[in-house]
């Protein structure tokens, strides 16, 4: 009984620390989704600047574009471009479009003025459906129209990034955004690693509440409760009871959410292990201080272990794709 109390107030402890540290540091507040970009402010706000820990630039074999790098502005917006696309589970190639298209419209800058009602960041024009003006100067419902619009061509991803933005835009110039592909392709890569989606701090607690009570229970394969577990049955009930709907086995779940870098992981994050044909064999559910509670195998029952160990192959958090209400995918 003093284990399990001492392991419940650990457990609480960990859950107050997680909460206090998913505070927003980043681009702007917190926003729905929770995702964050962390970026580091120029250090001038010099479009030519190229100092390090300054703007991201492109490398000089990049073309003409490579001599314009991203101030502190086009930092941001390049940022709010990329968690939108994250929130909404849109691959990267739609980031790189996107940003190449805002350089090529406005510079990465919020104009409030263009050819003739054109505004923003993608000189949407109220005039041809985009949203009142108010709307269209909102650099985040610029960009979410902008995806409305881009996931909606056929074979969009498949396109030339010039007749995907064109199909979005109907530019007089549809060929100028080929210029802007290097440096939107260098910035998009620079940013995703640095932006990290966030899992709101209740799902988090009910995730891990689920997950350590059922510690001792024992190992079945293809078990998902209430009195047994698989180590991926774990992993899907846990999630479950935050109100997230994930795969069932490992090897989906893996594929089911982006990759956390190594060091960024955080309490509820998945850890996988042993990476066969068909992807990784194991996973566990982070708890924070480098330990994890997971379903081991048929020797042993659901505990808590060190995830810092032989077959260690990353992490995700699925949260950033996961659909709530809807049936296991099985």
């Amino acid at each position: 009984m003093k284990a399990a109390a001492a392991g419940a107030a650990l457990l609480l402890l960990l859950i107050g620390a997680f909460i206090t540290a998913a505070t927003s540091i980043l681009t702007g507040s917190g926003t729905p989704g929770g995702l964050a970009c962390a970026i580091t402010p120029a250090t001038t706000s010099s479009p030519t600047s190229s100092t390090a820990g300054g703007p991201v630039a492109a490398g000089a074999s990049t073309g003409v574009a490579s001599t314009l790098a991203l101030d502190v502005e086009q930092q941001a917006h390049a940022a709010l471009i990329v968690q939108v696309a994250m929130e909404r589970g849109l691959p990267a190639r739609a980031v790189v479009i996107a940003v190449a298209t805002a350089l090529q419209e406005s510079q990465l800058r919020n104009l409030r003025y263009g050819h003739l009602d054109s505004l923003g960041l993608f000189q949407q024009r109220p005039s041809q459906g985009w949203g009142p003006t108010e709307h269209v100067l909102d650099p985040r419902y610029a960009t979410s129209t902008f995806y409305d619009r881009l996931v909606k061509v056929p074979r969009w991803e498949q396109l030339p990034l010039t007749r995907a933005a064109q199909a979005v835009q109907r530019s007089g110039h549809p060929d100028a955004y080929a210029r802007w592909e290097p440096l939107a392709q260098h910035t998009v890569d620079t940013l995703t690693g640095a932006c990290v989606p966030l899992v709101p701090g209740e799902q988090v607690a009910a995730i891990l509440t689920y997950a350590h009570a059922q510690l001792g229970k024992r190992y079945i394969w293809g078990a998902e409760g209430p009195n047994a577990f698989d180590c991926s049955g774990l992993t899907m009930r846990a999630y479950q009871a935050a109100g997230i709907t994930i795969p069932r086995v490992a090897a989906d779940q893996w594929r089911h959410g982006p990759p956390i870098p190594a060091g960024q992981e955080q309490p509820g994050d998945l850890a996988f292990f042993n990476m066969h044909a068909d992807g990784p064999g194991h996973v566990g559910i982070v708890i924070g201080g480098g330990q994890m509670i997971h379903a081991p195998n048929r020797r042993t029952v659901v505990k808590i272990d060190s995830y810092q160990r032989r077959g260690l192959i990353g992490f995700s958090r699925p949260t950033a794709h996961a659909v709530t209400g809807q049936p296991d995918p099985r």
